[in-house]
């Protein structure tokens, strides 16, 4: 038991934060508590992604990359106009553009995880667990990296501007709205390699890829959460109020990026024309929403749609 558990102090407690929809009560755990818990499953259930995966797995022309429900055009007059053949190059594009995404956003992480780190007491075992996700967050990269490989395809970087304007957000340490954004990206991603690793027609590899990341950002998931919903409670009304629309609106310039151009002109689409049938696809804003279902419930509890922010998740078409 970590030296500063041993004392009187409570392991959990209740706060209340004032929302315009009245006060909501958050149960909340001590950090180390919570560290202990994730390091215990850590030790349990890593992988190592050189050895776990079969990087060798034939890859089957007509075998989905993710469930095609997943696919932006799906459902649209684009989609229904491209064979079968075109129809899995689009998943497998769109599931190497959705890797290349995550990586990028796990390297932001790891850097602002550091910071965190940097700011705790060393011997914590907060700061173990900081450090054991920072080591998850290599291999995750690593992987999804190789993946892309695999795939045949190359990564992409984000559109010029997200991506310097990243650099100055990495030099700056501020936690409320880093494990908010940890949560979004997390969220959207687990949700769709949830429904990817269990499906027996989507290729192997893939699948095996997926199961290693859900397994794991499930833990990181936990640590955003608790740690999350600790700052909320000790922020003002005013300053969690304005993190949450500043996230929000990052969130919607988010979700038109995660698919690269490149994806539509592979299948012989207009890319211009494939993003704009995407953004108006009644199915496709019902699958973002689905998507960030379990992001936006708990931001509800935690009072980050609380204001103008809801409002921007709901024009986005990634909230109800």
């Amino acid at each position: 038991m970590p030296p500063e558990l041993l004392t009187d102090r409570p392991t959990t407690w209740t706060a209340r934060i004032r929302c315009k929809d009245g006060d909501h009560a958050l149960e909340l755990t001590d950090r180390e508590v919570v560290a202990e818990r994730l390091l215990r499953t850590s030790r349990k259930h890593s992988f190592d992604p050189d050895v776990d995966v079969d990087w060798d797995a034939p890859q089957d022309p007509d075998v989905w990359y993710m469930a095609p429900q997943l696919a932006s055009i799906y459902e649209t007059p684009l989609w229904d106009g491209l064979t079968h053949r075109q129809r899995v190059e689009l998943t497998k594009r769109e599931m190497c553009s959705i890797a290349s995404f995550g990586i990028w956003s796990e390297m932001l992480l790891m850097q602002a995880l550091v910071q965190h780190a940097y700011r705790s007491r060393y011997d914590s075992e907060h700061v173990a667990y900081a450090l054991t996700e920072i080591a998850d967050e290599c291999r995750h990269s690593k992987m999804f990296g190789r993946m892309v490989r695999t795939c045949g395809l190359r990564t992409h970087r984000p559109r010029a501007l997200e991506y310097h304007f990243a650099k100055l957000v990495g030099a700056v340490y501020d936690p409320m709205p880093m494990f908010a954004g940890t949560l979004v990206v997390e969220e959207f991603t687990d949700a769709f390699q949830r429904l990817t690793f269990p499906d027996e027609g989507v290729q192997p590899v893939i699948r095996q890829v997926t199961r290693i990341h859900v397994i794991e950002e499930a833990r990181h998931i936990r640590y955003a959460r608790e740690e999350l919903k600790r700052l909320v409670a000790n922020a003002s009304p005013v300053r969690r109020r304005a993190a949450a629309y500043a996230l929000a609106q990052s969130t919607r310039l988010m979700a038109a990026q995660v698919i690269h151009p490149s994806c539509y002109t592979a299948v012989g689409l207009d890319p211009k024309l494939a993003r704009r049938v995407a953004a108006r696809s009644e199915h496709r804003r019902e699958t973002m929403a689905w998507a960030f279902r379990k992001c936006t419930a708990f931001f509800d509890e935690v009072g980050f749609l609380d204001g103008r922010a809801r409002d921007v998740w709901v024009r986005a078409g990634l909230a109800k």
